[in-house]
């Protein structure tokens, strides 16, 4: 498995946002979306990697915050399977609730910071609870349980490699 980091470029700051691109014997898998407001540079990033989004075998999000799994509908919507905490699962198939309180705290910086939410697909929607062992893009990934940060929260192990967001 390799292994890319790709730096968003949040804000025009390097180094405050990342995705990771796995490639995987059957194929790419990425790992975070970030916000929608950086679909953009992560789009061109994975284009100098030779990556479409519609190739990606699989998104995996650690948790549902914005500046993790903001764009994670983006990518659902266009059939990508979308792994994402059983808690979390529904606010990315309708994002209301998570995008007014984010509103709430954000104010008129909202948009400028995390754009807009598609939402997810139902379909598209694998919940986990913790615990399991999932395949993407021919990779074996323990799904682990790792509330504090977020109650929502998972990190995913491949090999001896954690992602952990």
């Amino acid at each position: 498995m390799k292994v890319h980091t790709i730096d968003l470029g949040f804000q025009g700051h390097p180094n405050a946002i990342a995705a990771f691109l796995l490639e995987g014997p059957a194929g790419p898998v990425l790992i975070e979306t970030g916000p929608e407001s950086t679909r953009e540079s992560l789009l061109a990033s994975l284009a100098e990697r030779g990556v479409a989004p519609e190739e990606l075998t699989a998104v995996l999000v650690t948790h549902i915050h914005l500046d993790h799994a903001g764009a994670a509908g983006w990518f659902a919507e266009r059939g990508v399977p979308l792994y994402v905490h059983e808690k979390g699962a529904k606010h990315l198939v309708d994002p209301t609730g998570l995008i007014e309180s984010a509103r709430g705290v954000y104010g008129e910086q909202f948009d400028s910071l995390w754009g807009e939410m598609t939402p997810a697909p139902e379909s598209r929607v694998h919940a986990l609870a913790g615990g399991e062992t999932i395949e993407c893009g021919g990779l074996s990934m323990a799904v682990l349980a790792t509330p504090g940060h977020a109650f929502h929260h998972h990190a995913y192990q491949v090999g001896d490699t954690v992602f952990a967001g």
